[in-house]
């Protein structure tokens, strides 16, 4: 009994708050600012994150005399480091309350460590000892993997909040998409600016210029993306929350049918990412030139235009459950049909890398549809996990996503070793060391083999996993309407006054 009186009694919501939420469901609450803003905070990292890449690594070896042993070194200990607040982020992001919001403060209040662990690399002085290089970095990366630990998941996070419809929310989700395929083109033109500034200004300073410009993008955009967005699903109260404590939020997310689903949906992206592992040894050996991958890439990802904006009215007529595991079982069919017909179906080398740049494209034809689900999908899970417990847990599942990804990632890149020593393939060497195909046809059958088979069979298996995602049909509708109760429930009216002008 004594436990009985701790225990806050749930507000009971009456008909006319769940017709007021479910009117809310249904009416549209984002403008074009909040799709650039959203849009924009991304905008920010994508380009920063391929500049950073491609150029950091670079920058340490040659301006800093860093080795790399010691750079690699540096970042498997901060590795092992983050595991820590990789595991508590998630929990911490549930259960914040502010007048902000749960997830959005987050995006602001990680940005001071973001900034210092990503400015500092660019301006320490060269001549430093290796151990100062390995302490400096060390702190500098662990600082910096505290911040995304935090920034990473509440950005995902903060899409599922920004509107209780879903429509509006899988049309947020397309144009984000859609804006995705034009790629980080800026920092491509960087190499430019430093083959063609005069030579007056040295290398050191225009890679630093270029780090500075990136670094002050982000700056900006995520700080408008802090002020313009606002979390419009209504959270439960910190009473309610202290009923729930992290051990039983752990447990209800890990019991979760829905989470497993996707989160084995998402290890099968082995068979892709082991495919992805071996195209240079495919292009180079099967089709004579590595850079055929880069013109065949100009081709594939062109039907993604024309089909990502039909995305949201497929789902409105097939379902979300059912488009994603259609087009993942459409892509793994369509591998498996081109590793049935080989890689060389003719003697003339035009006709075969025409082939094969077809074939690639029918495979690769609704990847933007495969993206787009994937991250709808997730809200589905988002809705689901606060249906059953009352409780928005989006960091603690994006934190379990994150665990999967990274096991994936591993296993590909081991698993891909063992398959290409299995196939005893040594790189063939001219005089001057350039690489030569190979023509041992068995070994070119294999290579084939993995580049085409992995992905049917891993691209086939996604889809198949999905078919057990229950948050379809009736069950989808279900929840909707339970989820307005709830809500109603917690916040009689979510609308905020500004909303109401607009409308």
């Amino acid at each position: 009994m004594a436990e009985d009186k701790k225990k806050v009694p749930m507000p009971v919501a009456d008909d006319e708050a769940v017709r007021r939420q479910l009117d809310q469901q249904n009416k549209l609450y984002l403008t074009p600012k909040h799709y650039a803003a959203y849009i924009l905070s991304g905008f920010g990292d994508k380009n920063w994150e391929t500049f950073n890449g491609t150029n950091l690594f670079f920058f340490q070896t040659t301006f800093l005399g860093a080795k790399p042993s010691i750079l690699s070194f540096s970042s498997a200990v901060c590795g092992v480091m983050d595991t820590f607040d990789n595991a508590i982020s998630g929990p911490l992001i549930d259960r914040t309350r502010t007048r902000w919001g749960r997830v959005r403060p987050w995006l602001i209040l990680t940005l001071p460590f973001w900034f210092f662990s990503a400015f500092v690399p660019w301006i320490l002085p060269g001549g430093m000892s290796q151990t100062a290089i390995f302490v400096w970095f060390l702190a500098l990366n662990y600082i910096g993997s505290i911040a995304n630990s935090f920034y990473n998941p509440s950005y995902q996070a903060i899409l599922f909040n920004l509107t209780p419809n879903v429509a509006e929310r899988n049309r947020l989700i397309a144009t984000d998409a859609y804006v995705d395929l034009a790629g980080v083109w800026l920092p491509s033109l960087f190499p430019f600016f430093v083959d063609y500034l005069p030579r007056s200004i040295p290398s050191r300073y225009i890679f630093m210029g270029g780090a500075f410009l990136f670094i002050a993008s982000v700056v900006i955009f995520r700080t408008y993306g802090f002020f313009s967005l606002k979390e419009r699903v209504p959270l439960a109260s910190r009473d309610e929350m202290n009923q729930i404590n992290i051990i039983k939020t752990i447990k209800s997310v890990g019991t979760c049918r829905p989470m497993w689903v996707l989160l084995i949906k998402n290890f099968f992206a082995l068979g892709k990412a082991v495919g992805r592992q071996v195209e240079n040894y495919f292009w180079l050996n099967c089709m004579g030139k590595i850079s055929l991958g880069t013109i065949s890439g100009l081709f594939t990802g062109l039907p993604s235009y024309f089909v990502l904006p039909l995305a949201p009215k497929l789902t409105k007529k097939f379902g979300l459950r059912n488009l994603a595991a259609g087009s993942y079982m459409f892509c793994g069919i369509s591998y498996f049909v081109m590793w049935l017909i080989g890689y060389k179906p003719t003697s003339n080398n035009l006709v075969n890398i025409i082939w094969i740049i077809f074939a690639l494209t029918v495979c690769g034809s609704v990847n933007s549809i495969q993206r787009y689900c994937s991250t709808a999908l997730n809200g589905d899970l988002y809705d689901y996990v606060e249906w059953k417990t009352g409780i928005r847990n989006e960091g603690t599942i994006t934190a379990a996503m994150g665990y999967i990804t990274l096991l994936t990632t591993q296993l590909s890149t081991i698993l891909s070793g063992i398959i290409v020593d299995a196939i005893h393939y040594k790189p063939l060497l001219d005089a001057n060391g350039v690489l030569v195909p190979q023509t041992d046809a068995k070994m070119l059958a294999g290579i084939w083999t993995i580049f085409a088979l992995g992905p049917a069979i891993g691209r086939f298996m996604k889809g198949v996993t999905l078919l057990f995602f229950n948050v379809n049909g009736k069950t989808r509708e279900t929840m909707m309407y339970e989820l307005a109760r709830i809500r109603a429930a917690k916040v009689i009216d979510t609308e905020p006054a500004e909303d109401k002008n607009q409308a």
